[in-house]
């Protein structure tokens, strides 16, 4: 308290990762977790994890005690960014906001060009037929990745239809898995998919449940990827699922290493874009190798 005092400074850094009731923590958010955490310990701060709901945390009207934040999954219109600056606490985004005046900080994959190298894959493979299962709409990642699967249906001059991309409502499924479960059922009734896009392996994982219960074969009738990878989880699974790596420890890294910049009163970058890499497993066939196999089969 007296070096507070002193420093007129904390020591700590609150990172803001807010979820829904009975939620537990993805791979990717321990990961990002755990490097903000390293990187804050090498700075000498703690680390506050605030976990409070989205719809909720607009309520708490006192300040955290707190030096900076590190702000987890920016909504297209989100109070909260007006809020920490009009406060003037420094704060990074991990993930895209919406700042029409462009002086927020943050760090992110490229997740346009990231569904798009997706989109292109499967279409490479032949698929026409693609069933996006998109983030929570009015996110900034569920535009930006929307907008790349477009590109990808542009770019080989396909159709591109809004009833292909569904979005996670998180009043009707309680979590990824379930999200993806559902959706599956409800949609493959309507229209025969040959692949599936899904938001994370969570997501992938409810699809694969949903399809073994209604007979559905992955990769021979449905190719399926998700746009995360927890490399334990694709593994044991079966098929072995082809996931988009992501980077998050890096992306930890790099919000907290901004961060300090900025408190350290020290040049630092607005903006960081972390790659990420298509890992090609088992669960993707394409059309043509689909059919020659039915053929072999037959003979």
């Amino acid at each position: 308290m007296a070096r507070s005092l002193a420093t007129k400074r904390t020591m700590i850094i609150g990172l803001k990762m807010p979820t829904y009731a009975e939620y537990e923590l993805s791979s990717f958010e321990t990961k990002i977790i755990n490097s903000v955490v390293k990187k804050c310990s090498e700075n000498g701060y703690r680390v506050l994890l605030d976990r409070i709901a989205e719809e909720d945390e607009m309520n708490f009207v006192s300040n955290d005690p707190v030096d900076g934040v590190i702000l987890l999954n920016p909504l297209d219109e989100d109070q909260r960014i007006l809020k920490y600056k009009v406060s003037k606490t420094p704060f990074v985004i991990i993930g895209r906001p919406n700042d029409r005046n462009g002086d927020t900080k943050y760090v992110d994959n490229n997740n346009t060009e990231m569904v798009k190298e997706v989109g292109e894959y499967l279409m490479g493979l032949g698929h026409k037929e693609i069933l996006f299962l998109n983030a929570s709409l009015h996110m900034t990642v569920a535009e930006d990745r929307q907008s790349g699967l477009k590109q990808a249906y542009d770019n080989y001059s396909l159709p591109f239809r809004e009833e292909d991309v569904i979005y996670y409502d998180p009043s009707r499924c309680k979590d990824g898995s379930q999200y993806g479960y559902t959706s599956l059922l409800e949609n493959y009734r309507k229209k025969k998919y040959t692949a599936i896009i899904a938001d994370t392996d969570r997501v992938a994982l409810g699809v694969i449940r949903a399809a073994r219960e209604i007979g559905i074969d992955i990769p021979n009738d449905v190719s399926l990827v998700a746009l995360s990878n927890n490399e334990t989880l694709a593994h044991e699974i079966t098929p072995k699922l082809t996931s988009m790596e992501l980077q998050p420890e890096k992306l930890g890294e790099e919000a907290a290493s901004i961060l300090m910049s900025t408190l350290n009163n020290e040049l630092a970058p607005k903006n960081k874009m972390i790659p990420a890499k298509l890992v090609k497993r088992d669960s993707c066939m394409g059309i043509n190798e689909r059919f020659q196999q039915t053929l072999e089969g037959r003979r």
